[in-house]
This record gives C-alpha cells, sequence and structure tokens, in this order.
C-alpha cells in the first residue's frame, strides 16, 4: 500500500500537470459572470439612490462627489460602496436604470483599516471628467437653470394673465346679466 502511495506521488511530481495555482504570480482566467469591484460610469450616472435602496447589507451609501455631471445628476451625490459588507449580490448593479454602475473582474481588496476597504466615488468611477470639462458643463448647468427659471416666470404670468382675463368677464358677464335683469323690470 505504501508503495502503491509513493508511486502516484513520484508520478505526479514528475509530470507536467499542475496541481496547485500559482496564484499572485500567476491570474487565472475569470468567467465572464464574475462578480468582483463595482465600476462607476461617473458620465452616466444620475444619482438616484436606486442602488443605496436595493442593498440588503447597507452598503451603499450616495456621498457627495463634484467631479460628475451636474446636468445629469443635480445633487452631485454618487455611490460609496464598503466592501467590509458588501456580499457581491449584484442587487446594485441589476436595479440601476441607467446602468452606470457594473461589476468588473478586480477582486482584490486589502486593507489595515477599515476605512480602507470603503470605496468612494473617487476609486470606483471610470470617464471621469478633466476640470475644463468640468467648467464648461457648469457654465451649461448655469444655463439650464436660467432658462429653466424665465420659463417658469413666463408660465406664471401667463397664468395670471389667464386668471386675470377669466375675472374680468365674468365681471362684464355679471354686469350683463344686471342689465338685461333691470331692462326687464
Amino acid at each position: 500500500m505504501v508503495v502503491k502511495n509513493l508511486k502516484l506521488t513520484l508520478k505526479r511530481a514528475i509530470s507536467d500537470v499542475e496541481v496547485t495555482r500559482l496564484y499572485p504570480e500567476v491570474l487565472m482566467d475569470l468567467p465572464s459572470a464574475e462578480r468582483g469591484l463595482h465600476i462607476l460610469d461617473i458620465r452616466t450616472c444620475i444619482g438616484c439612490g436606486a442602488c443605496a435602496r436595493i442593498c440588503p447589507n447597507n452598503c451603499v451609501e450616495l456621498v457627495p462627489y463634484n467631479r460628475g455631471n451636474p446636468l445629469k445628476n443635480k445633487k452631485l451625490k454618487y455611490p460609496q460602496i464598503d466592501y467590509g459588507r458588501c456580499m457581491f449580490c449584484g442587487l446594485c448593479v441589476d436595479e440601476c436604470p441607467p446602468s452606470c454602475l457594473t461589476m468588473g473582474k478586480a477582486f482584490e481588496i486589502t486593507g489595515w483599516e477599515r476605512d480602507q476597504v470603503i470605496y468612494g466615488p473617487d476609486k470606483i468611477a471610470v470617464g471621469k471628467y478633466t476640470d475644463q470639462e468640468l467648467a464648461e458643463l457648469a457654465v451649461e448647468a448655469k444655463k439650464a437653470e436660467e432658462e429653466k427659471k424665465k420659463k417658469a416666470a413666463a408660465a406664471k404670468a401667463k397664468k395670471a394673465k389667464e386668471a386675470k382675463a377669466k375675472a374680468a368677464k365674468e365681471g362684464d358677464g355679471d354686469s350683463g346679466e344686471k342689465a338685461a335683469e333691470n331692462k326687464a323690470e
């Protein structure tokens, strides 16, 4: 029995078949459906908070981040993920309306302190805006806000004008009826 086991051990030692993986030096090929670290497309995120609401472990939280698009995300709040609590279920990715939150294939998370495994938008975001693009977006957002205010003021003025015309018409109608009543008497 001992000789049989020894033969098997020597046979495997001499053959080129790998029994163990050389992990840090050689990474294995991951499947396409691998759920690794999250990737946030900052250009399409609308800051709706659906990812934070659906998370069963409450590890997703919306935090302010000023490098996003003020036209799409008015509050400029983006997801921050606590990987110390995350179970990589993928519900946040499934719930995201614009599909800006995805899961990549990176899986190595290390840290000596709890704060080191909390990844904010600055760590998980891709497609970040340059300073020049941010300045252009800010100007565009201000113009859009001014246009919105002008439209609201115009709508309010139009509504007031219609109400005034309606009141005047009702007032004229009342006086016409009174005149008809006076003639009838």
